[in-house]
């Protein structure tokens, strides 16, 4: 049972690792993106630069605060009380 338990857990970490690894780049990118096109004045993409930006950033806020709540779940044993019913 405990070794089950270190396994989930370790599942967990990677996948977040994962997403993390894919969308930070994205991220890095957009931002940099709008930080070049700043002072050139083009501002018909900024807007959506930045939308980008925030939208994978929230996602990877979002893996993260899923993965605290998974490891808790984990933690607590409440998987194990749910394959009672």
């Amino acid at each position: 049972m405990r070794d089950n338990t270190s396994r989930k857990k370790i599942a967990a970490v990677v996948v977040a690792i994962l997403v993390i690894l894919y969308m930070g780049p994205l991220v890095g990118v957009s931002l940099a993106a709008v930080a070049g096109l700043a002072g050139e004045g083009i501002t018909g993409v900024l807007p959506f630069l930045l939308m980008y930006a925030l939208i994978g950033g929230a996602v990877i806020v979002g893996v993260l605060l899923a993965l605290a709540q998974r490891l808790k779940e984990i933690d607590g044993g409440e998987e194990e009380d749910a394959k009672k019913y």
